[in-house]
């Protein structure tokens, strides 16, 4: 899909950014909105309507929950598909050595070697799930953060539902643990919340990301995030309101900006949605940009005049 077609579905403006800038991270500012987290109470925001599905379909991808892939059945599906008989020899052996080694520091380096080889063929959920087992040995924040990006890497490209769901759950049980081993890694609550909607626990993870909200009013990601969801269940009152917070944070916040603008033009408040658009424009000083937004307000212009 091009970016025009992007800039064309209203509720998915804020993808734009990545297209431009070659990265789904689209906040400009100096540090990433992951960087901000101040404690505060509850905001007294109603934010059970945010959720998708409460006042309209989920229009961010999320995945039907089924049952997940076994994980044996798709390691040996995949040394069938891609390995040489050299390579499955090696890979077997290493297998071996980490299933019945009684050294853990051994076992470890030998789950390790496996993740090594596996990414490197650029199969990065076979990848994770053997970082993750050494880094549950160790007890290794670094390498559970590791296995968490790379079954991430895997979602972010993977189709089959079930094993979707697999690459879901080794990410948040990944994420779980680095939470356990350093608690003061709060902000990873947020990453697990994503990951629950993503895999079709909207409203578990819907409540989970309001939490996390609530605790850290001032973290821009989990505001957008808020906010985009509630415009995609039709809650454009809510969506104002979460892009009105992100503003006051960053006021060059692009998606912010643009959910904010595709929220007033839902209302029909076409003035105010131009100039967010606008904004958004000279926010992003791009001239293909440009172009598609000026292409993508044409459509809506015309309602105002006779």
């Amino acid at each position: 899909m091009n970016s025009k077609q992007l800039i064309a579905i209203g509720v998915a403006l804020a993808a734009t950014a990545g297209i431009y800038w070659g990265t789904s991270n689209v906040k400009p500012a100096k540090e990433s909105a992951e960087a901000s987290h101040n404690h505060s109470a509850d905001d007294g925001h109603d934010h059970a309507a945010e959720a998708p599905g409460a006042a309209g379909p989920m229009m961010g991808g999320a995945m039907a929950m089924v049952p997940p892939a076994n994980f044996d059945s798709l390691l040996a599906a995949t040394k069938k598909k891609l390995l040489s008989p050299q390579t499955a020899a090696e890979i077997n052996h290493l297998e071996t050595d980490a299933l019945t080694n009684k050294d853990q520091t051994a076992q470890a380096a030998s789950y390790k070697a496996l993740g090594d080889r596996w990414q490197k063929m650029n199969q990065f959920g076979i990848a994770a799930h053997y970082y993750a087992e050494a880094g549950n040995l160790e007890n290794s924040e670094k390498i559970l953060n590791f296995a968490a990006h790379l079954f991430q890497e895997a979602l972010s490209e993977e189709k089959d539902a079930a094993v979707r769901q697999w690459l879901a759950e080794g990410r948040i049980a990944s994420l779980n643990k680095v939470i356990n081993i350093d608690p003061k890694s709060d902000t990873l609550e947020m990453d697990i919340a994503v990951v629950m909607i993503d895999r079709g626990d909207v409203m578990n993870g819907v409540f989970k990301l309001r939490d996390f909200a609530e605790k850290h009013p001032q973290n821009i990601r989990a505001q957008v995030t808020l906010g985009k969801m509630a415009l995609q269940s039709n809650q454009t009152d809510k969506a104002i309101e979460r892009g009105v917070k992100v503003l006051a944070l960053d006021k060059n916040n692009l998606e912010a900006h643009l959910f904010m603008g595709e929220a007033y033009k839902m209302q029909g408040n076409l003035e105010k949605a131009i100039e967010l658009f606008n904004e958004a424009k000279a926010i992003m000083k791009n001239p293909a940009f440009d172009k598609d937004m000026d292409a993508y307000i044409a459509t809506f212009n015309k309602q105002q005049k006779p």
